[in-house]
Parts: structure tokens; C-alpha cells; sequence
């Protein structure tokens, strides 16, 4: 008797494997929505349109449990490369698929947010002036089905206020930023024009040129006017006249021209100092940083030209 119903637990225990550990019969990734009310046994019969059919043990974990009358509403992702046991698990613990947003580190926000949406969120914030280049933090944020996505810009807009607002603290006496959107507009073109291991030297620069009333001659920030910048910056842009050209315009920039890294603004708020006041490209993540105009077209011409 003992070895019959030994027998009879290694055969259904097998099946049990066999069955729920089987992978998806699915050409690729779906998404399964499960509507709000939905029974477990609709559930159940739009899977077996999909050929996913719940096994009986599956199925009588889920009634005992009461699973089936727990069941979160929401996106459920079927991927090609697991298997039922693992899908129905996350059924019954309720793990949604969550989507993902993704704000890129020196993005222009037209390239994440439509003009409709960057004027919903001016009124779910209630910003008179919905001016939002470079005050979203960059990051991948995830979000669910029905969510809200001015509820996860609203996440990205106070995380990039709180950093530049910290960072503003350590350098509020100076005059030459006068307050925190001065600094983003800083860490705006640090974020353009450097990567992280230059870019306190370069914010250096930064300082020493208003200091001293220079135009700053940056070339993204006159990229940044150009509508449809086709990647060829000529001389005749930067003899054009537009508010972002600093070749022709004293100071800063009068907005942010991407979207800064936390990196960048702290480099914005801790410029190291030295007597550099010019530097030119000499390969990815290297300039040459001279003190002189004269040493400054010594290095064009031999970072630039040859």
C-alpha cells in the first residue's frame, strides 16, 4: 500500500513539474491585462485563448488559498522564456509588468515630452511660466497601466529641484549665480560639453569667463538655438543672432539647454579654480585647457585642424 501511494505522489508530483515548468508556447513577449472584477475563471478562459491552460493543481492552489479573489488588477507580463509555474505565482502575488520611462542624461526635453504633455504637467503643477528644459532628473522611472505620468514627472521635477537646490546652498554668495535655475542652466551645458572627470575644471572656466565679462563661446549652447541642427556647425551659426548663441550674447544663456546629470550640477556648484579660460576637444572626454588666446589657437590647431 505504502508503495502504491508512493507511486501515485512521484506521478502526480511529476506532472506537476512537468506541467508548470513547461515554457510558454508564445512567439514573443505579450502583455496580459486583467481588468478590474475580472473572476479567476474569465481569467482562466482568456488564457486558453492564448493556449495557456492552468493546470488542476495550479488551479486548486489559487481556490484554497483565496487567491482567485484577491487579484490584482493591472498588466501581467508573459515572457517567452518563462513558465507557468512562475507566471501564475506572480497571478497570485499580484506582481504587475510596470512600464518604464526613461529620462536620458543631456536629452533636450522634446525628446521625452510631447507639447501636450509638457503643458499637462505645467497644469497639474500649477507653473504660470512652463518653462521645463533641464528641470526633470535623469533616470529610468517605472509606472503601471492607468497611472498618471504627471504624477512620475512630478517624482523627476522635486528630485532635480531638491539636488540643484542643495547644491545652490554651497554657492548662494557668489554673484555670479544668482539662483538655482542659473545653476541648472550651468550644469546644462557642463552636461553638453564634458564628462565627469572634467567637468569641475570646465565649470571653473565657466566662472572665470563672467567674471571677467567674457562671452562664453560655447558651441552647444549656439546648437541649442539652431532649430533642426543638422550636426554641421558652421561660422555662419555662430554669427547668428539668437538668444542662446554665446558667441554673440553676454552671460548665460537665458534657459538650460539639456537635461543635467547629478554629476553636472554639483560640478555646477564646485567649480574647481585655475587660470584657464579657454578649452578645445582633443578626443572623447579630453580637452586641452589654456590660459591665454594665444595658447587657445595653438591647441585648435593642433586638436582641430591637423
Amino acid at each position: 500500500m505504502r508503495s502504491l501511494i508512493f507511486f501515485f505522489f512521484i506521478y502526480f508530483f511529476s506532472a506537476f513539474l512537468f506541467l508548470t515548468n513547461k515554457n510558454f508556447n508564445v512567439a514573443q513577449n505579450h502583455i496580459f491585462l486583467i481588468k478590474d472584477g475580472e473572476s479567476f475563471s474569465i481569467i482562466k478562459n482568456r488564457l486558453d485563448d492564448l493556449k495557456i491552460t492552468i493546470p488542476f493543481l495550479i488551479d486548486f492552489y489559487f481556490y484554497t488559498s483565496g487567491a482567485d479573489k484577491s487579484l490584482r488588477k493591472g498588466e501581467y507580463l508573459i515572457d517567452k522564456g518563462s513558465d507557468l509555474f512562475s507566471f501564475s505565482m506572480n497571478l497570485a502575488k499580484g506582481k504587475i509588468y510596470y512600464r518604464s520611462f526613461y529620462i536620458p542624461e543631456g536629452s533636450i526635453l522634446t525628446q521625452f515630452l510631447s507639447d501636450k504633455e509638457q503643458n499637462s504637467f505645467c497644469i497639474y503643477k500649477g507653473l504660470e511660466e512652463c518653462e521645463l528644459e533641464g528641470m526633470f532628473h535623469p533616470n529610468t522611472y517605472y509606472f503601471e497601466l492607468g497611472e498618471n505620468i504627471n504624477e512620475l514627472l512630478n517624482e523627476a521635477f522635486n528630485t532635480q529641484l531638491l539636488i540643484a537646490t542643495e547644491q545652490f546652498e554651497k554657492i548662494k554668495e557668489n554673484n555670479i549665480v544668482k539662483d538655482v535655475y542659473d545653476l541648472i542652466t550651468i550644469a546644462s551645458i557642463l552636461e553638453k560639453e564634458s564628462c565627469p572627470n572634467e567637468r569641475s575644471l570646465i565649470s571653473g572656466i565657466i566662472y572665470n569667463r563672467l567674471e571677467k565679462g567674457m562671452k562664453l563661446q560655447i558651441d552647444s549652447t549656439v546648437i541649442y538655438g539652431i532649430e533642426n541642427f543638422n550636426g554641421n556647425l558652421t561660422k555662419n551659426d555662430l554669427r547668428k543672432s539668437t538668444p542662446f548663441n554665446s558667441y554673440t550674447n553676454y552671460g548665460l544663456p537665458p534657459k538650460p539647454i539639456s537635461t543635467p546629470s547629478k554629476s553636472s550640477l554639483i560640478a555646477a556648484a564646485n567649480p574647481t579654480r585655475s587660470e584657464y579660460l579657454y578649452f578645445v576637444s582633443k578626443g572623447k572626454c579630453a580637452h586641452q585647457f589654456s590660459k591665454s588666446y594665444s595658447e587657445h589657437v595653438e591647441a585648435i590647431k593642433k586638436y582641430q585642424l591637423n
